[in-house]
């Protein structure tokens, strides 16, 4: 891990998270919120041990409070790191699922969701609505059967994560500068005769040496397997000629995600005009774009401003979403075409500003994606790993 990433204080980090969390919580008249989600738990108290198995396996979670101090569950054997992450209050788990507890799952639910009930009680919260992200399905029947009143608190815990602290912003920056890096040892690798799959684990190797988490896809795909867009890597042997594309997702130290999308040419040969048209395409929408993300701007008067900028030959294929925010992965605010949910930019979020462009039935397609900080002023580009210049 790099000293940058080394240095920086998480118990400020942590302290400052759950001040806004805590802040979320009253807003919105909610007492106390338990968190399960990864990224909650993480914002809430700190980070914990295993944390690609704990996206898909409870074993550690957190109950945060309005007005008192925050508990977090934490396995024994992981305690010990905890303790140098956090300051609060942390007890041992009692694990319930279905993997260590087999047929015993429900009871087990039940004995630990009742130490929540009762941390609720002894701070005068019994009968109060409880804020719950997601949990297994024994967790919800453990609550029910306690008699604890259940409110969803996704929204809640994700519009307080979406705008940053100053130290959040710092640990984005440095974690942007490490992925340019990356990219740019990458293309020093890429040349024709080689799969997307080595390719992809040149990428993830630069990555993963700057203290890389992990990454949330493994998108990388050449040639015609750039259109359509989604498609994972490959053992297909990349081209001299041919494009490149991917996108990084990827979560860096403390769990700060930087998503940028590239296209390029591999090797000495003259790419298409179908690729240059589509590179085009995509890279002067998004750096048209960014200028338009300003703080006070809707969700919904940004996607009726920029959907229309799209081409029409690309619209039957365009990603899902026009930008998107970043924060422990690619979360809320979404800005779309149509659909748009309430809102606005706030300074502070981190944003994904992004396109792909490929024809219906083409034999290539093009990803451009940048990542922006919103600001009183102009956005501020996180990145600046470069573009393809045979391409413009």
């Amino acid at each position: 891990m790099t000293t940058a990433a080394a240095d920086v204080d998480v118990r400020t980090l942590g302290a400052q998270r759950l001040a806004r969390a805590q802040q979320a919580l009253r807003e919105h008249d909610l007492p106390a919120a338990l968190l399960f989600d990864p990224a909650n738990v993480r914002y809430a108290t700190c980070d914990g041990s295993y944390l690609v198995a704990n996206l898909h396996c409870s074993y550690r979670w957190a109950l945060v409070l309005a007005e008192h101090d925050p508990i977090l569950w934490e396995p024994t054997e992981s305690i010990p790191l905890a303790r140098g992450r956090f300051d609060g209050e942390i007890r041992p788990t009692t694990s319930f699922t279905f993997f260590g507890s087999g047929d015993r799952s429900a009871g087990h639910a039940l004995a630990a969701m009742a130490e929540v009930r009762d941390a609720l009680r002894e701070r005068g919260l019994a009968g109060a609505p409880l804020g719950i992200d997601r949990a297994e399905a024994v967790v919800f029947l453990a609550l029910a059967e306690l008699g604890v009143h259940l409110v969803d608190a996704v929204g809640v815990l994700e519009v307080a994560r979406s705008v940053k602290t100053d130290l959040e912003l710092a640990v984005h920056r440095e974690n942007a500068r490490l992925t340019d890096v990356a990219v740019r040892r990458f293309l020093e690798r890429l040349e024709p005769g080689r799969t997307e799959l080595e390719l992809w684990a040149d990428l993830m190797r630069e990555a993963f040496a700057s203290g890389a988490l992990h990454s949330e896809s493994r998108l990388l795909s050449s040639g015609p397997r750039t259109n359509p867009w989604m498609q994972e890597a490959s053992g297909r042997v990349v081209r001299d000629g041919e494009p490149v594309a991917f996108d990084t997702d990827l979560v860096g130290p403390h769990g700060y995600l930087t998503d940028i999308s590239r296209t390029y040419v591999c090797g000495d040969a003259a790419p298409s005009r179908e690729l240059r048209e589509a590179y085009r395409a995509a890279y002067g929408f998004v750096r048209e774009a960014i200028p338009e993300f300003r703080a006070g701007r809707s969700f919904r008067e940004l996607g009726e401003l920029l959907g229309p900028r799209l081409p029409a030959e690309y619209r039957a294929q365009r990603y899902p979403f026009l930008a998107h925010g970043c924060g422990a992965a690619d979360e809320y605010p979404a800005i779309v075409v149509d659909g748009h949910h309430g809102g606005v930019l706030e300074p502070g979020m981190v944003i994904s500003v992004e396109a792909y462009t490929g024809r219906v039935g083409g034999s290539a397609g093009a990803k451009y994606e940048d990542q922006i900080v919103i600001t009183d002023a102009a956005p501020e580009l996180l990145s600046s790993a470069p573009a393809e210049d045979r391409l413009l």
